[in-house]
């Protein structure tokens, strides 16, 4: 299913593992939904999507398969947020949104990124790659 880790900043310079993390520790851990899916290959800022004040997290899963479109990938926005609690995909709920990819085979999520403000509506916009 894959799993992307958020590292919270800290001004040390003590490495960091991600065991820790798991834990609950400095961060927190963004599990995926199924098992091939490939959740995490491409991760990044959002920027604040949502316009709550904090920044928001993509992470694709390309391999994931909506509505039984093999492959056409899925694109998770996971709202940011100051607790630690895991956060897992299949259960997102109000803690973000799902981007479904439009046909089998597009791979959509592949590459991801925020786009900033391309609307000029004050929230940030967000550019999802597919094939």
């Amino acid at each position: 299913a894959g799993k992307s880790y958020v590292v919270f900043g800290k001004k040390d310079k003590v490495a960091v593992d991600l065991s820790i993390i798991a834990s609950g520790t400095g961060g927190f851990v963004i599990g995926g939904e199924g098992g091939d899916d490939w959740s995490g290959y491409s991760v990044s800022s959002a920027g604040d999507v949502n316009g709550d004040g904090l920044d928001d997290l993509i992470v694709s899963a390309h391999y994931a398969d909506p509505a039984n479109k093999s492959n056409a990938g899925k694109t998770y926005v996971v709202f940011g947020k100051t607790d630690k609690d895991a956060v897992n995909l299949s259960t997102l709920g109000t803690g973000g949104f799902v981007i479904n990819g439009e046909d089998a085979n597009d791979e959509s999520g592949y590459s991801v990124s925020s786009a900033g403000d391309v609307n000029g509506d004050g929230l940030d916009d967000l550019i999802v790659g597919a094939y």
